[in-house]
């Protein structure tokens, strides 16, 4: 969201490594490069740009008559006959049943076969279901192998239709596959490195409706399509039930008509769509299609260290700084507001503050505003000083333009409670210079388990 942001990823943070998935182009981005279609079975194999899981495209297999098989192959792949191996992948049968398999061969190039290690059929049910062998000991001398995924006769006799999406295989433990968006752990601020200076944050509320259902609450930072000054700032907000463990689903939302810091209250006006998942805790893939025709897949980075956040498991949720972040607003000027990340681990706070142009009221799109803070706190004290920052120069989703980022104020930012703060801030330099003020903040949304347990 800012050149210093980009620097503390650079210089202070260690992230963790993505999961080690041996197969190349797991998710069909690249068309079908890396996979050898239909080459066994009667029926047909293309690539499906309507659905997919996390997203499109994917690969459908329909098999012709009922009672044969169509398969696709991956490339071939190299593998340790001493290790154990999980295969995951995303499969939605729409009639009949498919199948997953490891083919396993005694040279480098899957020409000797040795094995074929396959799956229990998975009969159509019409959704997207995560499916996966696990733990699966490869035969003695295996030195390659490949992963066929194959449409095949159900059940009810009726000829296989499947689609398959988001390929993994690797050594056990080491492909998760998909990480669970219904945790408190993934909140915090994610950006695409090529386009450092814009970027999300997203506040995970997990099982806030009902076991096994929450809700993400988020905000994109970024630019009109054409690089330019503050009037060129925009930012967009999402928010939607979290029904599934893989990925969540969402409309996009505009607001337009503020003022900064001052009513009238706005209101949201859906612009788009979107979907959001991860791979792994420290990275993921946010999924837009606008209206206007905009469209993109950008992958995501996390900024700044991984608290509680699981691959697999239960999160082990402990009480620490890390509660107090989320999304605050004040109720009066609704419409606005500061999604925060306070990071104990290295002892960090990212704030990103949406808001408006002083007189944007009457300037539409041109009225949005968004200012950055960030700063190193002490850890426990519940109070950060940070250094505001105001971004230009960016253009939508790409690194075209150079982007210019400057300090303009100072503020500080005092939690009352795990539902409460204030944020006293100081404006000295740009279009927003002289303004003051100390805004109440409330939070959006449920607190989150690792700030139940803290009083300040």
């Amino acid at each position: 969201m800012k050149h210093a942001l980009a620097l503390a990823i650079g210089s202070l943070l260690a992230l963790p490594a993505a999961a080690a998935n041996l197969i190349p182009n797991p998710d069909f981005t690249g068309g079908t490069t890396g996979w050898t279609m239909s080459t066994t079975g009667s029926g047909t194999a293309t690539l499906d740009t309507t659905t997919g899981s996390p997203d499109a495209p994917s690969v459908r297999l329909i098999a012709t008559p009922a009672n044969t098989d169509v398969s696709v192959f991956s490339s071939c792949v190299a593998v340790d006959d001493s290790q154990h191996v999980d295969l995951v992948a995303n499969v939605r049968g729409n009639a009949g049943a498919a199948t997953l398999e490891v083919d396993t061969f005694s040279d480098d190039a899957c020409a000797t076969a040795l094995s074929q290690i396959v799956s229990t059929p998975v009969q159509a049910n019409q959704t997207w279901t995560p499916y996966s062998l696990q733990d699966v000991a490869l035969p003695n001398g295996s030195r390659s192998a490949q992963v066929v995924l194959t449409a095949t006769e159900g059940t009810d006799a009726t000829a296989g239709d499947a689609n398959f999406d988001h390929i993994e295989l690797g050594p056990t433990g080491t492909v998760p596959g998909f990480v669970d968006v219904n945790q408190e752990g993934l909140s915090g601020t994610w950006f695409n490195p090529p386009t450092s200076g814009q970027g999300m944050q997203f506040t995970f509320s997990p099982d806030d409706s009902t076991p096994g259902v929450g809700t993400v609450f988020g905000t994109w930072y970024t630019f009109d399509t054409t690089a330019g000054d503050e009037s060129a700032q925009r930012w967009y907000t999402m928010q939607a039930a979290l029904t599934t463990a893989e990925s969540v689903e969402f409309p996009i939302y505009q607001n337009t008509g503020g003022n900064f810091d001052s009513p009238p209250v706005t209101t949201a006006v859906q612009v788009g769509t979107g979907s959001l998942a991860f791979d792994s805790c420290t990275s993921g893939t946010f999924t837009y299609a606008f209206d206007d025709g905009r469209t993109g897949t950008i992958p995501l980075t996390r900024a700044m260290p991984n608290v509680n956040c699981v691959e697999t498991g239960t999160p082990t949720i402990a009480a620490s700084d890390f509660g107090f972040s989320g999304t605050y607003y004040d109720p009066a000027t609704a419409g606005q507001g500061m999604v925060v990340e306070i990071n104990p681990n290295n002892a960090y706070a990212f704030v990103g503050w949406y808001t408006y142009a002083l007189a944007g009221q009457t300037s539409g799109a041109a009225g949005q505003r968004w200012i950055t803070a960030q700063a190193p706190y002490t850890v426990g004290s519940g109070t950060v000083d940070l250094t505001l920052y105001d971004t230009t120069g960016g253009t939508f989703d790409s690194d075209a333009t150079a982007v210019t980022t400057v300090p303009i104020g100072t503020a500080t930012l005092t939690f009352t409670s795990c539902t409460t703060a204030t944020f006293d801030y100081t404006i000295s330099a740009g279009e927003l210079a002289g303004q003051s003020d100390s805004i109440p903040l409330s939070r959006l949304g449920s607190t989150p388990a690792s700030c139940s347990t803290i009083t300040q």
